[in-house]
């Protein structure tokens, strides 16, 4: 049997909560290609032909990486195939065995052994992997590309496991069994640190060495005392809450405070302990209580009796941990009290520094929030009385703050307005984190949150973005390797990048046709018309007529100017009514005819019902909710390749003329088989006779092939729909 192994290594926070695939680096294998040589490169997984039942086939993994790899696995285990993996794809793969090996995240691979080994070994970030094999940029060999596929899905699944991946990634019983002496100044002999072994042998923990160390220089000096204190919590920076019957702070000590402008926070009595349990928890400093009631849902921003929130509590009396929750859970920082103070001003009067540096990290934060009394937080500072070390500090923060630039970017409607959004994590703001400002922007509610996204594109390319990309990486990388990979121009730093929140293609039309919120309606209704009148919803001239008389009643609200306006229809007029090249068939009087003859249907209907009619006509059109792509097509029925848009939805692959915008060929996924080609940047579409379907008719037999660097694109997008959707017959 062949074996191949995924040997994985990880990066710190690889075991939180959901699978991020750029915490993870996979080991391939090179081949080498000769310099001079135009091939791509081309990597695959270790492999090597093992007979069953000679040996423990554990064992013997672990020996044949330590001989291809020089590195020592922790352990062996086989990936089995899931449940959702179709039968076909187990058979196609049955000659394969696929081992995942953990290895430390600090192995690395010796430098020497590398350029003498005969296929160079190297570790790549799996999010890297994932992306070029889905996009061919890169050469894998079938199989190599089926199983990559397939150890995603079940590193997903092991994820979702509790302690499945802290067990994957623990260490192995022969390592830990050196550590089991409860000496702290014991350091394994055969197990020492990287400095003692001179980098021969296995490196011992730096933090066990650390903590030997440290409790062999105490015993030494203590052996020199004649009476010892030892205070465990000295120097240790551990939190320590004392807990008496009862207590007070003052908060101004040890300055002599003005006492008649002290401003006191006082709590409520115990009832509203009850009815503000959130705020009561964040007043008294306890974390793991806020994050129960929040993951309760109790709202993060709710003002109690005194018109106090809880972020406003924890900020008066310290609790910064509290407060970081608070803010990552979705509080703002710019909350009002009852006193039009934030959390910020709090920190001002308190002359509390770190307070000051949790707040001020957040992008959004407003420094020029006036209190009741017309000062900002920077104001506090300045006049404050009785000024201390803290308050200069605070000072000293906010007037950097104010001098850091607001980092936004701008995101576009498809009725060509936009939206400048904060980067609420800077440059690690992701597609997520942006697709949650929108639909606050627009306040739609939580279960539209699949319905739209965030797309990136320019005059040759259209992308939609995954929630867990950076969007500011994307933008960097846009001109300098997306437009290179995934498109043949010539001038890709012509191709500038520009955000577009629009329809998600993985959403069915089903779905859509449930939707009833207005201004959803109102994204998707601009979304359709831009398609429409691109020429990317090819449609009989009866069907463009009522589009076209839609339309025209939108332009003018009122009735009464609707029959003037068509009288004089100009050709340019009607170039906003009807796609060009349906237009150029015809001259301007029949449309004006047609459209005359059509308007009594439409007439006297408010604006909403004609945006609705216009998106359900779209809607029964076979390319409605396409992701378009552009490419070239060699097909049996045609003597020379044609240049063409290839639309892809939940049904199926339609093909339309790049020039003619006409439809060349629309094919449901229960007609078409297809694969991906990565050595010729091509998709091949073979289609299967329908039993409905009349054998002599040449259209439904034969092969058609698109050349596109998006073939990959292409072909993941197709199997996702096909996989989520099932088989739709024609709309």
């Amino acid at each position: 049997m062949d074996v191949m192994v995924a040997v994985i290594r990880p990066k710190q926070g690889h075991s939180g909560q959901g699978y991020k695939p750029q915490l993870y680096e996979i080991l391939l294998l090179d081949s080498k290609t000769p310099p001079g040589e135009k091939v791509k490169p081309a990597k695959y997984l270790p492999m090597f032909q093992m007979k069953v039942g000679e040996e423990e086939p554990r064992a013997l993994v672990l020996t044949q990486v330590q001989r291809l790899t020089n590195i020592k696995g922790e352990r062996a285990l086989q990936v089995q195939w899931s449940s959702d993996v179709s039968a076909s794809h187990r058979e196609s793969l049955s000659q394969f065995c696929l081992y995942f090996v953990p290895v430390s995240p600090n192995e690395k691979i010796n430098k020497r052994f590398a350029d003498q080994a005969q296929n160079a070994p190297g570790f790549y970030p799996l999010d890297y992997v994932t992306e070029v094999v889905n996009n061919g940029s890169i050469n894998f060999p079938s199989s190599t590309k089926k199983l990559l596929q397939h150890l995603e899905s079940w590193l997903k699944e092991k994820h979702i496991r509790p302690n499945a991946i802290e067990c994957m990634f623990r260490a192995g019983a022969e390592y830990r069994i050196h550590f089991t002496v409860h000496n702290p100044v014991f350091i394994p002999s055969r197990i020492t640190s990287d400095t003692n072994t001179g980098g021969g042998g296995t490196p011992a923990p730096q933090e066990v060495v650390k903590v030997a160390n440290e409790a062999l220089a105490k015993m030494l000096f203590i052996e020199k005392c004649e009476t010892v204190v030892i205070n465990p919590l000295f120097g240790s920076n551990l939190e320590y809450k004392t807990k008496p019957n009862s207590y007070v702070i003052n908060q101004h000590w040890p300055s002599i405070p003005q006492y008649d402008k002290i401003i006191a926070a006082t709590l409520p009595g115990p009832s509203w302990k009850v009815q503000y349990p959130l705020h009561s928890y964040a007043a008294a400093g306890d974390k793991t209580e806020v994050e129960i009631l929040l993951k309760q849902g109790y709202p993060h921003s709710q003002l109690d009796s005194v018109s106090c929130a809880p972020i406003h509590y924890a900020a008066w009396y310290g609790c910064i941990s509290v407060v970081e929750t608070l803010l990552g859970a979705g509080c703002s920082p710019n909350l009002l009290d009852g006193t039009n103070s934030t959390a910020l001003h709090i920190a001002a009067k308190k002359g509390n520094e770190q307070l000051a540096q949790c707040l001020l990290q957040c992008p959004d934060i407003d420094l020029n929030i006036k209190d009741k009394d017309g000062k900002r937080a920077l104001d506090i500072c300045l006049s404050v009385p009785n000024k201390t070390m803290g308050h200069e500090q605070v000072e000293q923060l906010v007037r950097e703050a104010a001098d850091r630039p607001n980092y936004t970017v701008e995101v576009f409607l498809m009725d060509k307005t936009s939206k400048n959004l904060m980067l609420t994590s800077g440059f690690r703001t992701t597609v997520q984190q942006l697709n949650e400002q929108m639909m606050k922007e627009f306040n739609l509610p939580k279960n539209y949150s699949d319905i739209f996204t965030l797309w990136i594109g320019s005059k040759s390319l259209e992308l939609q973005l995954k929630l867990e990309y950076e969007v500011v990486k994307a933008l960097q990388q846009y001109n300098t390797r997306t437009v290179h990979m995934l498109t043949d121009s010539k001038n890709p730093s012509e191709e500038e990048p520009v955000l577009t929140w629009r329809r998600n293609v993985k959403v069915s039309v089903e779905k859509e046709k449930q939707l009833q919120h207005t201004k959803a309606l109102d994204l998707l209704f601009h979304e359709a018309y831009h398609n429409y009148i691109s020429g990317l919803y090819p449609c009989k001239d009866k069907d463009a007529v009522t589009f076209a008389t839609i339309l025209l009643c939108l332009q003018h609200q009122e009735t009464t100017r609707v029959k003037p306006a068509l009288s004089n229809l100009s050709q340019n007029q009607l170039k906003e009514l009807i796609p060009a090249a349906i237009l150029r068939h015809k001259d301007t009087s029949h449309w004006v005819n047609k459209i005359s003859k059509e308007y009594p249907n439409v007439r006297d209907t408010p604006q909403q019902q004609l945006k609705s009619q216009f998106l359900t006509a779209c809607q029964r059109l076979t390319v409605y909710g396409s992701a378009f792509f552009m490419g070239t097509i060699i097909s049996p029925l045609r003597k020379a390749p044609t240049s063409c848009y290839v639309g892809v939805n939940d049904i199926g692959i339609h093909i339309i003329g790049l020039h003619t915008k006409q439809m060349v060929q629309s094919m449901v996924y229960r007609e078409i088989t297809w694969k991906h080609i990565a050595e010729k940047t091509m998709l091949e579409i073979r289609i299967i006779r329908p039993v409905n379907r009349n054998p002599r008719d040449s259209s439904t037999r034969g092969v058609i092939e698109i050349r596109t660097r998006q073939a990959g694109l292409i072909d993941h997008l197709m199997q996702q729909l096909d996989r989520m959707h099932g088989d739709y017959s024609n709309r």
